[in-house]
């Protein structure tokens, strides 16, 4: 797990790599910490490398909700832990999907509890999330969220419910990449995700409400693929 603490105060900082420490060493779970004083300096060279990130809401500058907010933009999984000297703060956390907060000072046991929870959440998040290179940089993305992939030109286009993700990269090599994740091929140009399938006609798949051109070449293998999928 790699763990980045963000806090302009470096007694705060200190403390909580201290616990966290302690943590590891308790659950027998390596943990790589990284420290920040302020939340441009964690945005400047921010690539969804973290699993967890721990925020101080009330900083100078650049506070940590608003730090929370740019980080959601292009890294919807990482989990993000508030700490803050006044609870109220902390409400607007729903915004960011945070785990939980932490109210300072930060006793050890109260931090454990919450810190714990913020492991399972990330634990779950990494077995589920694929980081993309789009041509606007990494963006770490939950595989059930994705419907399916165009092959658009040169480019793959993944689409979810909400938005479009455009990247420079193959078929073969993704087709490849998500097949543990139940994807598969039902044309020469699309990659379904198996989780959103509605059902299949003579030249369509059905995706969340949507229609998918079906090769012919294909639909065999699609539909032994659907089974295995119903059945694992």
């Amino acid at each position: 797990m790699r763990i980045a603490i963000v806090d302009d105060e470096a007694s705060v900082r200190e403390t909580l790599q201290g616990y966290i420490e302690r943590m590891s060493k308790e659950k027998g779970q390596e943990m790589s910490v990284f420290s920040f004083s302020s939340g441009n300096a964690l945005l400047a060279d921010y690539a969804q490398q973290y699993d967890i990130l721990i925020f101080d809401i009330d900083m100078p500058g650049l506070n940590g909700m608003d730090t929370a907010r740019k980080i959601r933009e292009k890294d919807e999984q990482v989990v993000i832990l508030f700490i803050t000297n006044i609870a109220q703060y902390a409400i607007n956390g729903y915004e960011v999907d945070a785990v939980d907060y932490i109210i300072k000072p930060i006793g050890y046991y109260d931090f454990a509890m919450k810190f714990q929870k913020a492991l399972r959440r990330a634990a779950q998040s990494r077995r589920q999330t694929l980081v993309i290179d789009t041509v606007n940089g990494p963006v770490s993305l939950e595989t059930e969220r994705i419907l399916y992939i165009e092959v658009m030109a040169h480019y793959l286009i993944y689409h979810t419910a909400d938005r479009e993700y455009k990247v420079r990269a193959s078929m073969k090599e993704q087709e490849g990449t998500l097949k543990k994740y139940h994807f598969v091929r039902c044309h020469k140009s699309y990659l379904i995700n198996l989780a959103h399938l509605g059902g299949v006609t003579a030249s369509e798949a059905q995706v969340s409400n949507l229609s998918i051109p079906l090769g012919r070449a294909y639909k065999d293998s699609l539909l032994n693929e659907y089974m295995k999928y119903l059945h694992r």
